[in-house]
């Protein structure tokens, strides 16, 4: 008898890897082209502006219309209003980096981090497509892992899905964004929006020595020159206990590390949340400093709806001319 396949879950039914990876890949394909037709395309067109704009015709003036975008100089010419109409130039590239790092393999309930992260960048994937943008993917852990080239079309789109579900299967290695912020700076000199999705356990971040300030550094240099944002990723139980007893917890980017939790007792309870909402906050803050905007993305809700609303209000902060300092 035929062995089943390992299975992933990417935010919907269980999917084959191994035995079947083009046919996975077609069907999250299909899945994530449904979903963003209706819910993502305009946001992230909105939220994400193409570099300029070019003429596309003149036509004549009709009631309604914006008295701005009258041709002047042809009603002058020929005594009947032209108004002219522009498209958006759209020549951008979506590099998402996807966190493969041992900690992404960890969910409480539902999908794990790394199948949310998988499921979270093929919708961003099919938001670029539909408008028009081409799509990178890299992952990463302690290194990079897999590059794939910008590119556009269909059986581009297939490879990024191939090499997506692929990533829902983390290895062991840490958490480090200093080696894939260097291959970044190194390789990708036009200005691209670079979508991170990570649960951001490096905690070089926040380091006092050379090492921390050479990667602050390098993530503002980053921030800078492309448009980034940072697609946390988390479980609710990292966030708050359980009432379960005593737990022992590891970390499983260092698996030699452990220690009991009381979730049993409130006051334990709460100075984790604390502890937990007080690193989220110092994340932020250092994002924030750095020009670099954030969407939650949780493995208990739907990550269409987290970057729908995440479109929806970058676009109208865009359009009051506040939007992510640069």
């Amino acid at each position: 008898m035929r062995r089943s396949a390992p299975l992933l879950r990417v935010g919907g039914p269980w999917l084959p890897v191994a035995a079947d990876l083009a046919h996975a890949a077609r069907v999250l394909q299909v899945r994530s082209r449904r979903e963003v037709a209706g819910a993502l395309t305009g946001g992230y067109r909105s939220a994400f502006r193409g570099g300029g704009i070019e003429f596309e015709e003149s036509r004549p003036y009709v009631p309604g219309d914006d008295v701005r975008a009258i041709d002047w100089n042809a009603l002058a010419r020929t005594g009947t209003a032209y108004v002219k109409h522009y498209r958006e130039e759209r020549d951008q590239t979506l590099l998402l980096l996807v966190d493969v790092s041992a900690s992404m393999a960890f969910g409480s309930a539902g999908p794990t981090k790394s199948a949310l992260a998988a499921r979270s960048a093929a919708l961003l994937s099919a938001a670029a497509a539909y408008a028009g943008d081409r799509v990178a993917l890299w992952t990463f852990d302690r290194e990079l892992r897999c590059e794939i080239e910008p590119g556009r079309g269909e059986a581009h789109g297939l490879r990024v899905l191939r090499a997506l579900i692929a990533a829902g299967s983390p290895g062991d290695g840490a958490t480090a964004f200093g080696p894939v912020l260097a291959r970044l700076r190194e390789r990708v000199h036009r200005r691209a929006i670079v979508f991170l999705l990570s649960d951001l356990r490096d905690e070089a971040l926040f380091a006092t020595d050379a090492a921390g300030r050479r990667l602050r550094s390098s993530l503002a240099a980053v921030a800078r020159r492309h448009d980034v944002v940072a697609g946390w990723v988390v479980d609710p139980r990292e966030l708050a206990l359980p009432r379960a007893g005593t737990l022992r917890v590891a970390d499983p980017e260092a698996p030699a590390r452990s220690l009991l939790l009381r979730a049993g007792s409130a006051r334990a309870r709460e100075r984790y949340t604390i502890a937990a909402h007080a690193r989220e906050r110092a994340f932020q803050a250092r994002l924030r400093a750095e020009g670099i905007d954030r969407v939650t993305l949780s493995t208990d809700a739907d990550p269409l709806r987290a970057l729908g609303r995440f479109f929806a209000r970058r676009a109208t902060e865009r359009a009051r001319g506040r939007g992510v300092r640069r």
